[in-house]
């Protein structure tokens, strides 16, 4: 099946203020560049800035702090106040955890030469760090209905336009064994080479538009046939590819999207319209849903706090598993030397569906990783006095 596209516009979207962001991080920086001056006023012995020169360390050691406390303050201000992020302070989210292993480092070299003041700074830096990081290093106890709730597996994958071996990031696709697959920069040239790998006979069943043929293509491949409400929509700037599948007697629904990147011109902006799109219209979604692909950010971005107060959660957060890194700077050269450096491929979930397994798996030409993640599906529950939830049927489904 290869889905119709649909244009649909979303209103009533909640506008967000239009706080300006370098304000909240001078407000940071300038609290923590500060306080060595206020203690030196305060306490004459403070030994920080003591006499009339300037101890080279604990000025490197204040400078970082400082730099910190400017992204950490505004970080918080923006998701209390709905403050619009730039693109440099967008990237800067995504790496906070990375950034800010120099907490530890600064309050340990502080402590050890006698700067208190400055080790205290560093400890309530690595405090921010701690809260970010150990949350997602816990697997989650499995709620007692995943244990008879029907299963399925979904890939998560960007196959990038520029790869040099589409063949084995499809081929690697085919024998992954999973039910759905969530493509990004799925080109029709990529479905092409999917489809002679074996794909049209292992996930037969499409949404894409063929149409399609910019760097941020999607599509969703599946094993399963798939329902009459299948199709890629058009929300403003936003593209969703939308599945509707039945497991073992549950109808769900798998999203695929892949948003613009902030390293575009004008990205970041069109960025944070798409995500206000997508958490306009999650609530519109009714039973299980998956929302998955290339979100071109990490969670910690503030636009993640409003699609957890309409009910996303992520799935591989549950499994103590978000920490791993799924991109790298491959394609944009010469940071590529660094590695996988943050998390932007995700799988967000409803309370419907819950993650009980992830599976990484070797990058084939991407600078992406893709996974496997086993989702369990609650079944609906009966109301009281009902015998038993009406059976699930579908409407006739066409193959690809």
């Amino acid at each position: 099946m290869t889905a119709r596209l649909d244009v649909h516009a979303v209103r009533g979207r909640r506008p967000r203020r239009a706080m300006p962001a370098f304000a909240c991080a001078l407000l940071g920086g300038t609290l923590v560049a500060a306080l060595p001056f206020i203690a030196r006023h305060v306490d004459g012995s403070a030994d920080e800035f003591s006499g009339r020169t300037v101890p080279v360390l604990p000025a490197i050691g204040w400078i970082i702090c400082a730099a910190l406390a400017a992204v950490v303050v505004t970080h918080r201000l923006q998701i209390w106040f709905k403050v619009d992020e730039g693109s440099v302070l967008a990237l800067a989210y995504d790496v906070l955890p990375i950034v800010l292993v120099l907490a530890p480092v600064v309050a340990v070299a502080a402590a050890a030469t006698g700067h208190w003041l400055l080790a205290a700074a560093g400890v309530a830096l690595t405090g921010y760090h701690a809260l970010l990081v150990i949350p997602r290093l816990v697997t989650q106890r499995l709620p007692s209905w995943t244990r008879a709730a029907p299963r399925f597996r979904l890939a998560v994958a960007n196959v990038y336009v520029d790869n040099p071996t589409p063949a084995d990031a499809a081929r690697q696709l085919v024998q992954s064994g999973a039910d759905l697959i969530a493509l990004s920069e799925a080109t029709p040239a990529f479905m092409t080479i999917f489809d002679a790998a074996g794909g049209d006979v292992s996930h037969p069943h499409r949404v894409s538009d063929p149409a399609d043929t910019t760097d941020y293509a999607i599509a969703i491949a599946s094993r399963l046939p798939l329902g009459r409400h299948s199709t890629v929509k058009l929300l403003g700037k936003l593209r969703l590819a939308i599945a509707e599948v039945e497991i073992d007697g549950v109808m769900a629904t798998i999203e695929a999207l892949n948003p613009r990147s902030t390293f575009d011109a004008e990205g970041q902006e069109t960025w944070k319209e798409q995500i206000a799109e997508l958490t306009a219209h999650v609530p519109s979604i009714r039973g299980p849903l998956v929302v998955a692909g290339d979100l071109n950010s990490t969670k910690f971005r503030p636009e993640f706090e409003d699609l957890r107060r309409v009910g996303l959660a992520d799935a591989i957060d549950a499994l103590g598993q978000a920490w791993r890194p799924t991109f790298s700077l491959k394609s944009v050269r010469p940071l590529g030397v660094f590695g996988r450096i943050a998390r932007i491929d995700q799988a967000l979930v409803n309370d419907q569906i819950r993650a009980v397994h992830v599976q990484h798996l070797p990058a084939q030409g991407s600078d992406h990783v893709p996974f496997v993640v086993t989702l369990a599906v609650r079944r609906p529950v009966a109301p009281p006095g009902d015998a038993a939830p009406a059976n699930v049927t579908t409407a006739p489904h066409s193959r690809g």
